[in-house]
């Protein structure tokens, strides 16, 4: 898909005018106008738009450095990305999901020297949630009673590596309880995951990576994206599990949000949720 994420310029602001958003959408994301003006006086706010091969500007959101929202604790040398939004009339369209898997990359390039990415989402909305996890956003808290309601709180690493164009996709051909997860970058497969299925556990036995992509961090990110396309996909799924065998690769999965299962008689074994 087509898209450019760049700095709003004054040229854009016509197209800002005629932006849409539903009632219950600005409840959680303001309209770019509303915050528009406050970002561009603010020397820790950056507003940004997201743009179409066409020159459509369809999308916008405020980058916000140093900022620390209402009932949380984070770092001071954070950014937040504040009042995300894809305008109604160009939703259904994937570029939510597209903006979501480009975004790392984008606030890397103009954000260097930040280490600490943060969203919150709207806690009732599962699209969207599950749309930050598979760019790579590990949930890191949920508040029931937050300052506009029901909210998450998304967290992403600015030192790791990311692919926007990474796809994860269930293998229809294979037969349980035997799971492939098939990973493609631009439609190209580069790599596979085989996992077996029993009692709504899913094991992960072997993570394959093309030999001329295993610098580009495709298996890190697929970890990321894992969870939420197992709860997609492969219904009565509850957790995912892995022996790390090699201490190597322990950091691949305890980034992902994958923890230690306490048990003497195997202590390489980690787990993770996939339905919460």
């Amino acid at each position: 898909m087509d898209i450019n994420i760049r700095e709003f310029t004054e040229q854009d602001r016509k197209q800002l005018e005629n932006y849409i958003l539903s009632d219950r959408q600005q409840v959680y994301s303001s309209m770019p106008l509303e915050v528009l003006d406050d970002a561009l006086n603010d020397r820790n706010r950056t507003a940004n738009v997201v743009v179409t091969g066409d020159g459509k500007v369809i999308g916008f959101f405020v980058l916000h450095k140093h900022y620390q929202h209402e009932g949380y604790d984070t770092p001071h040398e954070v950014v937040y990305v504040r009042s995300l939004s894809i305008n109604e009339k160009y939703q259904g369209n994937g570029y939510g999901t597209a903006v979501a898997q480009h975004l790392p990359v984008y606030v890397q390039e103009n954000f260097s020297s930040f280490d600490h990415l943060y969203l919150v989402v709207d806690g009732e909305n599962a699209g969207a949630w599950n749309l930050y996890e598979r760019a790579g956003f590990l949930h890191l808290a949920t508040k029931e009673e937050g300052p506009i309601g029901k909210e998450r709180l998304y967290y992403l690493d600015l030192n790791r590596s990311y692919v926007p164009n990474l796809r994860l996709e269930v293998d229809a051909e294979a037969v349980l309880p035997a799971v492939k997860i098939i990973l493609k970058r631009d439609e190209k497969e580069v790599g596979h995951i085989d996992a077996g299925l029993h009692d709504g556990v899913l094991d992960i036995k072997h993570i394959y990576v093309d030999e001329a992509h295993r610098e580009e961090g495709v298996a890190e990110s697929a970890m990321r994206q894992f969870a939420t396309v197992v709860r997609r996909k492969l219904e009565g799924v509850d957790k995912a599990t892995v022996t790390v065998s090699d201490p190597a690769f322990e950091k691949l999965f305890k980034n992902a949000g994958f923890v230690l299962i306490d048990n003497p008689e195997n202590t390489n074994r980690y787990v993770k949720l996939v339905r919460y």
